[in-house]
């Protein structure tokens, strides 16, 4: 249990104890309060500054280590990066409380305090059943671990080192985001449209997994969070329009991105959904790429399998061949690092996915087999995750044809999450290959819809490039794999779209430099090789595509 402290340890030499003098007060209880003596609010923004107060204040004598405190908050990192970021936080920290007049903290080259001529440390009352500081668990699993001990009585003595975390025990790390609501200043006008949108966003934001939904309680103090999602719905010339923003709270508050959606005319009542779905795919795809950047910065040694698989994801969008399959080494240390996490399943599934199409598996039935073994893992472990179900939909239909699971598999990662482009479009390309080419570019299309000038979205255009393809609209489907290849002139399927379209356009001239691109890429590419991969159940649309590849150029 956490005990009242009326004064602070570790005094600097030639500081008295001048504890009803203090300008500041930390209050451990449900929450963490921060406040000066005359009752003005000082709690600091962001997760592991509030973080760092909390463990001085728990920590016997008020004192800790500076490797330990690192290591608590950090415990992924390597111990220098962990410092480095301890000292930038340590800085931020100083100057928000200075700016106040307070400074609460002592350090030397080893150690940091609270300083007692500055801090006086008080409990407040807490709820039965409420751990303590909430607001504060799910940053890193060795304080969660630390912040139970502490609140049985049990904290470890300062000199403890953070025990490292066991190889194959599940450390996944989910970041929060506060979501705030959503601000009408439009008025009665609108309604309780407001009210629409923030209820429409939970229920989106709710579906993902690899996120921390937090929201505010009343009577208690806003939680810390990584992330904020805010916003307001305003008039536009006299139409409603809703802007929701993406600030980074812990790293400063920086806006990462801005998006603006306006009442379509046509769907007025779909207002709230449709703003909801752009939020919760934009806010999924930005974290992906976020937290890939903070994977990078681990050494594989100190790596959870959550960061094997997060580092990898720019290797495998790239295409790089060498870099693509070290990233299938990786992906499978992350599986024997750790066997029950899904999302790794799922990315090795995917993975494989690409290596045969690409050309690149030199073993195919046995790369068959682990895509198989892979994606039914990954939902085994978790039967509620969209995008590990899409996956497995996907592998199913391109790689076993077994278009009809490919389709269930879709629509069940569309039920969970409505809002992910990676399932609209597996799901279009199983339509596509189950004769219905229409319903798959509807689907396509909204993919695009939901994340507009997605970098990675290469997958999904060159998918719509084949669709066109098949529908006869050869000129368009040539365009679209042009454009394809500019972004990314590795991927093959765009390649085999564009040279297809070509070929029926009788332009074979223009279709050789796509044709010499895809045999270098993959050089046991041949017509008899794709006619037995290709997963179409249509006869039709099978002898269409190899028509226009010949007519392109590929024997």
């Amino acid at each position: 249990m956490v005990r009242p402290s009326h004064s602070v340890g570790n005094t600097p030499p030639g500081a008295e104890r001048t504890d009803t003098a203090a300008p500041m007060r930390l209050r451990l209880g449900d929450a963490l309060q921060v406040v000066s003596a005359d009752g003005t609010p000082l709690l600091p923004g962001g997760a592991r500054p509030r973080a760092l107060l909390a463990l001085l204040a728990l920590a016997p004598g008020h004192v800790m280590p500076r490797r330990l405190v690192a290591g608590l908050l950090w415990s992924g990192a390597e111990p220098r990066q962990a410092l480095a970021r301890l000292r930038d936080v340590l800085h931020d920290l100083r100057g928000g409380l200075l700016s106040g007049g307070v400074d609460p903290f002592g350090a030397d080259a080893s150690s940091l305090w609270l300083r007692a001529d500055r801090v006086v440390v008080e409990t407040a009352p807490r709820t039965e059943g409420w751990p303590l500081l909430a607001e504060l668990r799910g940053i890193d699993p060795q304080l969660d671990e630390w912040l139970a001990r502490a609140e049985a009585g049990t904290t470890a003595p300062p000199q403890a080192e953070p025990r490292p975390a066991e190889r194959g025990a599940p450390a996944t790390r989910r970041p929060s985001v506060l979501v705030v609501p959503v601000r009408n200043l439009a008025g009665p006008r609108v309604g309780h449209l407001d009210a629409a949108v923030n209820d429409a966003v939970l229920a989106a934001l709710s579906a993902l997994r690899a996120v921390a939904v937090v929201v505010e309680v009343p009577g208690r103090p806003a939680p810390a969070a990584d992330y904020l999602l805010t916003g307001n719905i305003h008039l536009s010339e006299n139409r409603a329009q809703a802007v929701l923003r993406f600030i980074d709270a812990a790293g400063g508050g920086a806006v990462l991105w801005s998006l603006t959606a306006e009442v379509d005319a046509a769907r007025p009542a779909a207002f709230a959904e449709d703003v909801a779905a752009l939020a919760c795919a934009r806010l999924e795809h930005e974290l992906l790429l976020l937290e890939a950047e903070r994977a990078a910065q681990v050494p594989l040694s100190e790596s959870s399998a959550q960061d094997l698989v997060m580092r990898v994801l720019p290797d495998i969008y790239r295409l790089e061949r060498d870099a693509f399959l070290r990233a299938g080494k990786i992906l499978g240390m992350a599986v024997k690092r750790d066997p029950r996490l899904a999302i790794a399943h799922a990315w090795l599934a995917y993975w494989n996915i690409l290596l045969v199409g690409q050309g690149w598996a030199t073993q195919e039935r046995d790369v068959l087999a682990a895509a198989a073994a892979a994606a039914e893992q990954a939902v085994l472990l978790d039967p509620r995750d969209a995008r590990g179900l899409a996956i497995a939909g996907h592998a199913r239909g391109f790689l076993h044809h077994q278009v009809p699971e490919a389709l269930s598999l879709c629509r069940q990662a569309l039920a969970i999450n409505p809002s992910l482009p990676a399932a609209w479009t597996f799901s279009g390309m199983a339509h596509a290959y189950s004769g219905e080419p229409e319903t798959g570019r509807r689907h396509l299309l909204r993919a695009l819809q939901l994340l507009p000038r997605d970098p990675h979205a290469f997958f999904t255009e060159a998918g719509l490039a084949t669709v066109e393809m098949l529908l006869g609209n050869h000129e368009t489907a040539a365009d679209m794999a042009r454009a394809v290849l500019q972004m990314q002139p590795r991927f093959t399927a765009a390649l085999r779209a564009r040279i297809a379209a070509l070929g029926h356009l009788g332009r074979e001239g223009e279709a050789r430099p796509a044709v010499r691109a895809l045999l270098e890429i993959d050089p046991g590419f041949t017509l008899q090789r794709f006619r037995r991969a290709a997963p179409y159940v249509r006869r039709r649309d099978v002898d269409h595509f190899l028509r226009g590849l010949r007519l392109g150029g590929v024997s």
